[in-house]
């Protein structure tokens, strides 16, 4: 072949090298990008160390590809057999990539064979020379149910350890693997200010998937952190073979451009979810507050024994708090001695547990458990029994860090925190384990039980044990929904009721947990996780004593109060301004339950909401419930209260915290200081486009 040859449709087109067979261009003009004229083709970069050298690699540029079957205008399939790689060796095997566009998308596959196997990882796609026609780009994607926006160009936000990189670049880090990777994050966007692009797994998939963006050449000027005119971004998909690499099939990867706002950027990734699982436990179907207290943490202290754990699920039920997450309950106190669960003696035992789960249930204040079952630790009575199964990396060593901070000088310092080692749920007889005991809390009366640090492995991304029973280098993800329905399973006929919740729950996890716990205070939160799943239960916390702010985000995004006076130490008494907060809040979601508590959100809409000075209000949302009826809700985290104008609204009512119920004129709409209003409509529905 001579000349560059391209597949397409109405909406995209991609251009292939003729020599390498690399993507050389992907035209997709709405996308609001551009790719400088001397990159050289990319698609993919299969990182074999050969000789000691952990740095070679075979690349997508470096190649000639052998042969090309064209499948009509818009698929290919592209074949390089006995690579080359970057150490100049000739690599027997074959690398087969395939492409077809379809819907405005491009769809990538790729599978390899090398005989002497050592693949251990594949950039796929690899896609270099990204930038903006105009204005800035960044990445967008999800942790801990926040929106992640990171900045690439004009300045680019690198996380990167210099010393081991030649570009600066953002990527995911070895304590919290969940700030870039999927399925934490299951997929990324790069958005400029017209449009960008959507890269994530064509299918939903446990397995883990690195992203990282790269700036090249790098800074122009480094305290800046500002690129130069010829700088572009490489965007890779880093994927991780199981086994010894001598063959693997790669889960198929989509590019997906959109235009407009990054919000369109998801138009892609929406259809590829499970559905949200909905519990059958009727009081999460009531708007109810609830209260988290320790009773002990780690450091041994009875702060609150099962006899006084009684006169606090009284003082909750006085004062409208429907439920109460119970933690620190366990021999070992919060977090300790994991993954055990035996109520603590010095707290009053089983019997003293029993009897206050049984007042709760008098009171219909609902009970959830905090347990721990990520990790064993080490020192700790279990870990002589558990320590077969724990993750462990590529050279066998189990994966470890600190364990939790608490109270005292030398925890928090570090000198005297045991090590928390990450358990493998590829274990069956270990999940098994788990669910028989997550039963037992259930048989003593519990009303659920919320799993903490449910969203990750820590440093454990994949297993490389050899005696777990699954492929070595699985994805330590990859029994995470196994693990909730083996509980579920264990608890019989209280299996539809009984609440198990998560902290902080990624995407895919919402289609097992009934509830995701996590904390969001903060006025530059991005609810990407209620946009992903609009109608899952979610709970936030609340540790300010006048926390208004917090009252109001919880209403706008239909996050659940918990109440956490002094970090979760204290009771309902310690923060009455807040608590009385919550009453309200909880009774105006209750008078407008279908929609406000039971509905879900609206992310196309056309309202509209301007400040006085014609700018954009965007703490806007607009609610929608099972019977079609919609509601807007506008909050402010000022000090000063808000006058607003909102288009697209009708005749309405609004609502707040108070009960006060006015009738806007010409859509003028008043929103008290760090408060909250609810517009309702008379008759014209609301954000309907």
């Amino acid at each position: 072949m001579s000349s560059e040859w391209t597949i397409a449709d109405d909406r995209i087109a991609v251009t292939f090298d003729p020599v390498s067979g690399g993507i050389s261009r992907v035209t997709a003009d709405e996308a609001g990008l551009t790719r400088p004229d001397a990159v050289a083709p990319s698609l993919y970069v299969l990182e074999v160390p050969r000789g000691g050298d952990r740095t070679i690699v075979v690349e997508t540029s470096a190649q000639t590809v052998t042969r090309v079957d064209r499948d009509g205008g818009d698929a290919v399939r592209l074949v390089w057999t006995d690579p080359v790689a970057s150490n100049g060796e000739r690599l027997a095997g074959e690398i087969v990539a395939t492409a077809r566009v379809h819907d405005g998308a491009l769809r990538l596959g790729l599978s390899f064979r090398l005989d002497a196997g050592g693949v251990e990882a594949v950039r796929f796609p690899s896609l270099r020379g990204i930038r903006p026609a105009e204005g800035s780009l960044e990445l967008r994607g999800v942790d801990y149910s926040t929106g992640t926006r990171i900045g690439l160009l004009p300045v680019f936000d690198s996380n990167a350890p210099y010393w081991g990189t030649t570009f600066p670049d953002y990527a995911s880090g070895n304590l919290r693997p969940e700030l870039v990777g999927t399925p934490t994050s299951p997929f990324v966007i790069l958005a400029s200010e017209r449009g960008g692009l959507t890269v994530e797994p064509a299918e939903r998939s446990l397995a883990f998937i690195g992203w990282r963006a790269s700036l090249e050449p790098g800074f122009d000027d480094s305290l800046r952190r500002t690129a130069g005119e010829d700088a572009a971004v490489t965007l890779d998909a880093i994927h991780f073979p199981a086994g010894e690499g001598v063959e693997a099939t790669l889960p198929d990867m989509v590019v997906a451009p959109f235009t407009g706002a990054w919000e369109r950027g998801l138009d892609a990734y929406l259809p590829t979810q499970e559905p949200t699982r909905r519990s059958a436990a009727a009081w999460l179907d009531e708007p109810r507050s609830w209260l988290q207290v320790q009773l002990m943490s780690t450091e041994g202290e009875p702060r609150y024994d099962f006899e006084t754990l009684v006169d606090i699920i009284e003082e909750c039920a006085r004062e409208g708090i429907g439920a109460i997450q119970i933690v620190g309950w366990n021999e070992g106190g919060q977090d300790g001695l994991v993954p055990q669960h035996r109520p603590a003696e010095k707290l009053g035992g089983e019997e003293g547990l029993r009897r206050a789960l049984a007042r709760a249930r008098e009171l219909d204040v609902a009970t959830v458990l905090y347990v721990k079952y990520v990790w064993v630790e080490k020192p700790g009575p279990l870990w002589e029994e558990l320590e077969p199964f724990v993750s462990r990396d590529a050279n066998g060593q189990p994966y470890a860090q600190p364990g939790p901070v608490y109270h005292s000088s030398r925890k928090r310092y570090g000198i005297a925190t045991p090590w928390y080692v990450p358990l493998c749920f590829g274990v069956e007889a270990l999940r098994r384990r788990f669910a028989d005991e997550a039963a037992r809390m259930a048989e003593w009366g519990a009303d659920g039980i919320l799993a903490d640090e449910s969203l990750y492995h820590g440093r454990a991304l994949l297993c490389f044990a050899d005696d777990h029973g699954h492929p070595v280098g699985a994805s330590a993800f990859t029994w995470d929904d196994v693990f909730v329905e083996d509980i579920r399973a264990a608890l019989g006929d209280r299996a539809g009721t009984f609440v198990i919740a998560a902290e902080g729950a990624y995407d895919d996890q919402f289609a097992h947990y009934d509830v995701s716990y996590f904390r969001s205070a903060s006025p530059t939160h991005r609810p990407l996780g209620r946009m992903l799943r609009p109608d899952a239960r979610i709970v936030t916390a609340l540790t300010g004593f006048d926390d208004r702010s917090m009252v109001a985000q919880c209403v706008l995004y239909g996050y659940a109060i918990s109440l956490e006076p002094y970090n979760f130490k204290g009771r309902p008494g310690d923060m009455p301004a807040t608590v009385a907060l919550a009453r309200q809040a909880d009774a105006l979601r209750d008078r407008h339950r279908g929609v406000l508590w039971n509905g879900r959100l609206v992310v196309d809409h056309d309202v509209v909401a301007h400040r006085p000075d014609g700018s954009v209000h965007d703490l806007l949302t607009v609610w929608e419930g099972a019977d079609g009826a919609r509601a807007v809700v506008v909050a402010t985290y000022d000090d000063e209260p808000l006058s607003l104008h909102l288009t697209g609204l009708g005749a309405a009512e609004t609502d707040d915290l108070d009960g006060r119920r006015t009738r806007p004129a010409d859509g003028r709409i008043d929103v008290p200081a760090r408060g909250v209003t609810v517009v309702i409509p008379l008759s014209d529905p609301i954000g309907t486009l």
